[in-house]
């Protein structure tokens, strides 16, 4: 694992003139936190518990691997101390054929809108620090599009259709009335009736509903990662895999779902021939409250070797237990499920999103020839910030 070095450059920025006054960009350290906690709410962002929000970084592997000598990300700071901007700086390991790569994922990047015009500035940052080989964004907004396409010249990951979310509807009753409030339609809860029955009758005749295929492995749902996430890591490396893949042990796979998991929010579903750990999926609960809508989302699928078909299996058991518990629908975003090497299972429903989801950029040459090409991908929702 390589040592991140900062530049002294990159420890403090000059006060920079601002018709509100000069401002500096100097490196975020914890106790910023309640300001970048302000901030984030101010302008429409969630805020997590501090422990929760430091945990970030602190419960990290590869944060641990460099004894914490890396920079949690960086702030922009007036000359009386107030925090006007944020952008969070997320260590990652990643594995591309036999070598071990250091990934960066941009975090929770907000500035206060006077000083939006030092945004891209701020941004820059990230871009600068060295030791690393990647940059990952996985959280990509409409209103920061344009800076990764246009502006840094990130690309977009060429597998997936990151700008849209496909999706099964598991309650038709309840994802009927999510959309009609979302059409802000008088009587929501009675007109749900007939529009769901119609939704129900349609998908009948289309005959999308996934049925059974029929496992050939024990399928259970897991409450924790365990020993048998390390040896699946270890036996998928040893088989050689070609796609550039975060790294999942059975440590940095319990850090990047600590906080799904103390909300008990988290999915952990695997697929086990005898005691061998063969494939798993993880999916989380991402329920829209204001309209009412209860959703699961699917974040990742991992298979050995000859055991993707195992993916109809775990998808048919997920989407009987939404139906248990009256999950209105499984999401899939960025419809990463219809990639290469995975078995052609297609979502009967797609909506847009507001942008494309999923930008990076390598640093080295080399290795962003190599990732231009799509057999270099195997993305998921696990992937820089989208589920952590």
């Amino acid at each position: 694992m390589k040592v991140f070095t900062e530049p002294a450059s990159l420890l403090a920025e000059p006060g920079i003139e601002h018709g509100l006054g000069p401002v500096k960009i100097r490196v975020a350290v914890f106790e910023d936190y309640n300001q970048i906690a302000c901030l984030q709410i101010q302008n429409g962002l969630a805020a997590r518990s501090y422990e929760d929000w430091q945990a970030a970084w602190t419960g990290n592997p590869v944060f641990k691997q460099v004894d914490g000598q890396w920079p949690i990300g960086w702030v922009l700071e007036t000359t009386r101390g107030e925090i006007v901007g944020f952008i969070g700086n997320i260590p990652l390991a990643y594995h591309f054929r036999g070598r071990e790569l250091v990934g960066a994922a941009s975090s929770s990047w907000v500035v206060d809108p006077r000083y939006r015009s030092y945004s891209m500035l701020l941004k820059s940052y990230l871009m600068r620090q060295e030791g690393i080989d990647l940059i990952i964004c996985t959280t990509v907004s409409s209103a920061s599009e344009s800076s990764y396409d246009r502006g840094f010249r990130f690309s977009r990951v060429p597998v997936g259709t990151w700008d849209k979310s496909a999706f099964w509807i598991t309650n038709y009753r309840g994802f009927s009335q999510s959309a009609l409030n979302l059409k802000s339609v008088r009587s929501s809860r009675l007109m749900s009736y007939p529009v769901s029955a119609a939704l129900s009758c349609w998908d009948g005749l289309r005959g999308v509903r996934l049925r059974d295929p029929g496992a050939s492995c024990e399928i259970r749902l897991c409450s924790e990662f365990d020993s048998r996430f390390d040896d699946f890591w270890e036996e998928s490396k040893l088989q050689g895999t070609t796609e550039l893949l975060a790294v999942r042990t059975r440590d940095t796979l319990a850090w990047h779902y600590r906080y799904s998991l103390l909300q008990r929010n988290v999915w952990i579903l695997t697929a086990s021939h005898g005691s061998r750990l063969v494939a798993y999926a993880i999916f989380d609960r991402r329920d829209n409250l204001a309209l009412g809508l209860k959703r699961i989302r699917f974040v990742d699928f991992q298979a050995l070797k000859g055991w993707a078909k195992e993916l109809g299996s775990l998808l048919w058991w997920v989407l009987r237990k939404c139906r248990e518990e009256g999950i209105h629908v499984l999401e899939n975003d960025g419809c990463w499920l219809n990639r290469p090497g995975l078995p052609l299972i297609p979502a009967p429903y797609q909506r847009s999103l507001n942008a494309w989801m999923y930008y990076y950029k390598a640093i080295d040459k080399n290795l962003s020839d190599a990732l231009t090409h799509p057999d270099a991908w195997a993305p998921s929702s696990f992937d820089g910030d989208a589920s952590l």
